[in-house]
């Protein structure tokens, strides 16, 4: 879960935080100077991605992936039966 310091910062790089979350954001800047540091190259980081421009682009996840993902967890999990034998011993 991101912290609340992470949250101000995404909200205030994206323009969206509340007047009440700004006026947050500020006092949490007034101590913490490194705040600032961080807003400017975060900002700096996404002008250039801008100017490169690079386009995000949602790739569907490959058809195989839940198969894999089911049969590494089914492999992991202990057997139900197993685990109830061991705790009625």
């Amino acid at each position: 879960m991101p912290s609340r310091r992470a949250e101000l910062i995404a909200g205030a790089l994206t323009g969206d935080l509340s007047d009440h979350e700004r006026l947050e954001l500020d006092q949490a800047r007034a101590a913490d100077p490194s705040i600032d540091v961080e807003l400017a190259e975060l900002r700096s980081a996404a002008a250039r991605l801008d100017a490169a421009d690079i386009t995000w682009r949602e790739e569907p996840p490959p058809a195989s992936l839940a198969e894999r993902i089911r049969a590494a967890t089914s492999e992991a999990a202990p057997d139900s039966e197993d685990e109830d034998r061991r705790s009625a011993s």
